[in-house]
């Protein structure tokens, strides 16, 4: 077998220096360091206003408004109340309509009627946030600092038994009635200033459903909103 000259070894060690020098330093240039937030939550108020869509009852869409009062006692652990509304949604449903509709052609047709119509809800909530980390887009100066809470609490949600349109609008005959209430879920938050924050929540809500029907009422909730820190 034929040895290589040392004049070669030599070109070869050459070849390499030439190709990994440019790799190199464009890996230095490409290097960007992000300093850790420089601001903090813990012994804070928070205030925020959402809004949302829950989508999980095919014959009423509940669009609720929301706002939320949080304390945070560590910097990964808060406390929350939250209260919403769902203006507009009840007695509306384009499903049922159209099923009423396919079914006055029968005698004996009664129409469709809802169950537990959604009024309002209040709930207290902790959050624990386990997972933080930040982004920053290329050629941008400005750096955005995000977190992931997982969300655990229970309430009250208001309800009809029955929907609330014609006889069953008289509050003595259909009275809304307060159902303990639980939910899990999921959030997340990106702050956009030191003060300023921009939410996602996923939430599920279980309660009781009507006297004598037995089981749960559920939902999913997705709602989005502002919120803003003082202390």
């Amino acid at each position: 077998m034929r040895r290589l000259k040392p004049v070669w070894y030599l070109c070869g060690l050459l070849a390499l220096s030439i190709l990994w020098t440019p790799t190199t330093a464009h890996a230095q240039e490409a290097i960007v360091i992000i300093k850790p937030r420089t601001f903090s939550k813990r012994l804070k108020m928070e205030f925020g206003v959402f809004g949302g869509w829950i989508p999980s009852n095919p014959f009423v869409t509940y669009i609720p408004l929301e706002a939320r009062i949080g304390f945070h006692a560590a910097e990964g652990f808060g406390l929350e109340i939250t209260g919403g509304l769902y203006p507009g949604s009840l007695g509306k449903s384009p499903l049922k309509n159209t099923i009423n509709d396919d079914l006055k052609k029968f005698p004996h047709f009664l129409g469709v009627k809802l169950f537990e119509q959604q009024v309002f809800y209040a709930n207290f909530n902790l959050n624990w946030t386990p997972i933080t980390g930040k982004v920053r887009f290329a050629g941008a100066q400005w750096i955005g600092y995000w977190e992931i809470m997982f969300q655990l609490g229970g309430g009250v949600t208001g309800v009809y038994n029955e929907e609330y349109i014609g006889r069953k609008a008289n509050p003595e005959l259909n009275p809304i009635q307060m159902r303990p209430t639980f939910n899990v879920g999921l959030g997340l938050r990106l702050w956009l200033t030191q003060w300023l924050n921009f939410r996602v929540d996923l939430r599920e809500y279980l309660f009781q459903k009507q006297i004598g029907r037995g089981g749960l009422s559920q939902h999913l909730s997705l709602m989005l909103g502002l919120s803003f820190i003082v202390g």
